[in-house]
């Protein structure tokens, strides 16, 4: 059930943040996230440092409502709101690791997940690894409007 409510949480949110206008190209942030944060949990487990619980449709291992849930959205989101200003962009990386994290704590209090061989802190090392990669990826592909030229 947790994993059902956050992809309606997420959805939600999407809906009243989201700009069509420019969703053609902020959806591949979205696909990028979802593959990359697939590999990761898929890893995770594999190496048994965490595990996923009452999976209802299975998806790398994790809940597919999850996956399309809160990785999808968070994906193409950030890549929408991408800043162009340097000092703005280490802060949105911060900010949405630490909002991610807070994301991650909530659902191992409801016991959907379970720490086995890690720790929060590597969770966050991992998601600021994985919104610094997302940023790139925004920036050399010319995904986010702020680097299409548009303005925001």
């Amino acid at each position: 059930m947790p994993w059902f409510i956050t992809a309606i949480v997420s959805w939600t949110i999407f809906y009243f943040l989201v700009d069509v206008r420019y969703l053609r190209k902020t959806i591949f942030g979205g696909i990028f996230t979802l593959i990359l944060g697939s590999m990761v949990d898929w890893g995770g487990q594999q190496l048994g440092l965490y595990k996923f619980y009452d999976v209802i449709i299975p998806w790398a291992g994790c809940s597919i409502f999850y996956k399309f849930g809160p990785i999808f959205t968070m994906g193409v989101l950030f890549t929408q709101y991408l800043p162009r200003k340097r000092a703005l962009l280490v802060l949105n990386i911060l900010v949405v690791s630490l909002l991610y994290l807070g994301l991650e704590m909530v659902i191992l209090q409801t016991n959907a997940a379970e720490y086995k061989q890690w720790h929060f802190l590597a969770s966050f090392i991992v998601d600021l690894g994985a919104f610094t990669t997302l940023t790139w990826v925004a920036q050399t592909f010319h995904l986010a409007p702020a680097y299409q030229g548009w303005r925001v």
